[in-house]
């Protein structure tokens, strides 16, 4: 890929960490490493990630390895331990909250998003209180909010829980979301992206990139679809909610 022009590979699974290398030899994050030490690749992510297969090892890697993004995608999904377990998620809120505190005792600032479902059946006021206290916990880290309607659950709901109408109305838990959405947004530096400032590396240009210059300023998407591409330099001017306006800079 190298030689065809590739510089960015992007890892992708609904539950990527959870790779298993058929030899035995290599674990994910031994993996990461790797792709990351090829000559000539200059950015590596990955997503999705899995708690329940979040190791510590996968933090090191990032942490050693500057190739790799200094991003991780986990997924919470609910901060009720019962709710987890309903969903059959495999890992309990204080598994976690342990994973992401490995992310912030990381030597590199490694920025985080996740994903929570609202209205999910048997699902109480409480238990949806307590996945808002586990976000305003998270504080700066940004979440994709899923509203879950009962009517069209189709799940196996054994073990007593009840696939009906919890506490939380199916179809009608877009005012929970909200207030769920409200909450975070209140939250100091919450789904900002952060302060600004400071330079960044890779406006991509080429390679079929919508990237347009409007009054010295630059404004694109990141393209994964041409091997030609090049990475330029840039310093960023402006933090939006999902991406950052930018200067290119020489060198």
């Amino acid at each position: 890929m190298v030689d065809a022009g590739y510089t960015e590979i992007q890892l992708l699974g609904q539950n990527v960490n959870s790779y298993r290398d058929p030899s035995g030899k290599l674990s994910f994050a031994e993996l990461l490493a790797a792709v990351g030490g090829v000559v000539g690749i200059r950015r590596v992510r990955f997503m999705t990630s899995h708690p329940r297969d979040f190791t510590r090892e996968i933090v090191a890697a990032i942490d050693a390895v500057p190739q790799l993004c200094d991003h991780v995608h986990l997924p919470v999904q609910s901060g009720s331990t019962r709710v987890l377990a309903a969903m059959n998620r495999e890992y309990t809120r204080e598994w976690y909250l342990e994973r992401i505190a490995w992310i912030k005792a990381a030597r590199r600032e490694i920025s985080m998003t996740s994903d929570i479902i609202v209205g999910f059946p048997g699902e109480t006021e409480a238990e949806l209180e307590e996945t808002a206290t586990l976000l305003e916990r998270l504080g700066t880290m940004r979440f994709s909010v899923l509203i879950l309607c009962a009517a069209e659950y189709s799940g196996d709901c054994d073990g007593g829980f009840d696939c009906g109408r919890g506490e939380v109305e199916a179809c009608s838990a877009d005012g929970a979301a909200r207030e769920v959405q409200r909450r975070l947004c209140s939250t100091p530096g919450a789904g900002d992206g952060g302060d600004g400032g400071g330079a960044q590396h890779g406006a991509r240009t080429g390679g079929g990139t919508q990237l347009t210059e409007q009054d010295g300023e630059l404004y694109g998407e990141a393209a994964y679809t041409s091997g030609d591409g090049q990475l330029q330099n840039g310093e960023d001017t402006e933090t939006l909610p999902n991406s950052l306006v930018g200067e290119a800079v020489e060198g």
